[in-house]
């Protein structure tokens, strides 16, 4: 594949992080795509066998560089709650850095579609092998299915939230979210999820 085949191919898979995240999967069409990567119609059909062929490469893509930031977070020499400590501070700056890509994955997947949730399920399950060291030296049962099913959708939920809601927060809390923001989100959703709301206080 020579270089231009390369930035044909990369440019279609930003085009489309960028309007699957603004339009949703089903608001973006192949035509739309093409015109925005500035390639020809076919090119997308050669490429990746269609939409759901972008799609399937954009969450494999993404997983590949999501799944690194939890290994080796799980140091035997700190406590778990450092370790807890480092894993949201590692996830805040992920999603920091690849926000437009991390909304796309957690909240415009068509996961009615079944090929796209069982790859996103599998990529799920390769994530909870690399921190389930970390869930059992918290006090938590990786094979307690329904405790982890509670659990580790909300820590990403709320993280989630933080950056889909952030220019309504900045109107209403008029809070600008910069470093020290960022510093002090970790510090509190930490502090939320290993003590409760009382740890709080």
């Amino acid at each position: 594949m020579g270089e231009t085949d390369k930035d044909a191919r990369q440019r279609i898979l930003d085009a489309s992080i960028a309007l699957f995240s603004k339009k949703g999967y089903a608001g973006a069409g192949v035509r739309e795509i093409a015109a925005e990567a500035h390639v020809n119609l076919a090119m997308i059909s050669y490429y990746f066998n269609g939409k759901i062929g972008i799609l399937k490469e954009i969450i494999d893509y993404f997983f590949n560089l999501y799944l690194p930031i939890f290994k080796n977070v799980d140091d035997p020499e700190k406590s778990p709650e450092a370790c807890f400590r480092q894993l949201v501070y590692n996830l805040v700056q992920f999603i920091r850095q690849n926000t437009e890509l991390f909304l796309l994955i957690y909240n415009e997947l068509p996961l009615d579609v079944p090929e796209v949730a069982e790859l996103k399920s599998r990529r799920i399950q390769e994530l909870l092998k690399i921190v389930s060291g970390l869930l059992i030296r918290l006090g938590l049962n990786p094979e307690n299915r329904i405790q982890v099913a509670i659990i580790a959708p909300s820590l990403i939920s709320a993280t989630v939230a933080q950056f889909r809601l952030r220019p309504v927060m900045k109107q209403v809390y008029q809070i600008e979210p910069n470093d020290r923001y960022y510093e002090k989100y970790v510090d509190t959703i930490c502090t939320l999820f290993l003590n409760g709301v009382s740890g709080l206080k």
